[in-house]
């Protein structure tokens, strides 16, 4: 029996140049989770995060034509991703963000303040979002080189020679980087979090009051319940000693990829659509 095989990415891009609008779309759809989900650890908020990932398949939209096959499409897109969200101007949630804030919260959560007048089905929801919230916050809480070098390495799993590429740095200095970003995070972790350290007084479920007050998180706007997700994330194993580094980014890493929002796709097809990208979208 005959199997089809999918075109790559890269015969799709050649075909978009050519003006084959499907192959374009197609490039689009295969790209959007990836970009939008390196946005999104980037920034740590969806509305964030849905801007930027339009901003950077534009780019590559009006770009395409202009990749020469040096590397991969993928590891290209990934460059055009990765320049941008490091320029990007800071939005609300990222620049209140230090591992000091975070610290303060953990030490008014230690406190042990009243839970709201919640069901425990709400409150359990709450918990998990604060769980998935606190990774986000300390991962931007790191400068943004320390950060993108972190998520290329532990969170997509690139190797150092491919994830120097796409920084456009040597990879002595991406390891520098990504060790740098472990030890950093670990360090805090290990002292402060509850889920890496259960020595630790902080945990999720005290950080409920907290949380609510201080609007780090809403009942009527959660991040992660309901969202659309295209994988799982990882299994925490119980670790220590030398391997403090990888508790850290399983613990970071444990929640499970979003897909890209379909409004994302619709709004790159409105503008294919409405002429404004130039000559790719014949």
């Amino acid at each position: 029996m005959l199997v089809m095989t999918e075109p790559t990415l890269e015969v799709l891009a050649q075909k978009a140049v050519g003006g084959d609008r499907a192959a374009l779309e197609a490039v689009v759809e295969r790209l959007q989770d990836d970009v939008y989900n390196l946005a999104y650890r980037m920034l740590g908020r969806h509305g964030d995060a849905e801007d930027a990932a339009q901003d950077i398949l534009i780019q590559v939209i009006t770009h395409l034509s202009e990749f020469r096959g040096e590397s991969s499409l993928r590891t290209w897109v990934w460059r055009i991703a990765t320049r941008h969200l490091v320029r990007a101007r800071k939005g609300a949630w990222e620049a209140q963000m230090s591992f000091e804030a975070i610290e303060g919260l953990c030490e008014a959560g230690n406190a042990n303040p009243p839970m709201p007048d919640l069901q425990e089905a709400e409150i359990e929801v709450l918990i998990e979002e604060i769980r998935a919230t606190c990774n986000e916050a300390m991962l931007l809480s790191m400068d943004r080189d320390h950060r993108v070098a972190w998520i290329l390495s532990e969170a997509f799993d690139l190797d150092g020679e491919e994830a120097a590429a796409i920084l456009e740095i040597q990879p002595a200095a991406f390891r520098k980087r990504v060790s740098r970003a472990r030890e950093r995070l670990s360090t805090f972790m290990q002292k402060n979090c509850g889920v890496m350290n259960p020595a630790n007084p902080c945990s999720c479920r005290r950080q409920v009051p907290v949380a609510l007050a201080a609007g780090v998180v809403r009942q009527d706007e959660l991040q992660h319940a309901g969202r659309p997700r295209r994988g799982q994330g990882r299994s925490l194993p119980v670790v220590s000693g030398p391997d403090l580094f990888r508790r850290a980014a399983d613990v970071l890493c444990e929640h499970p990829e979003f897909a890209a929002p379909k409004a994302l796709s619709a709004a790159i097809r409105d503008l294919l659509d409405s002429g404004r990208l130039g000559g790719l979208q014949s």
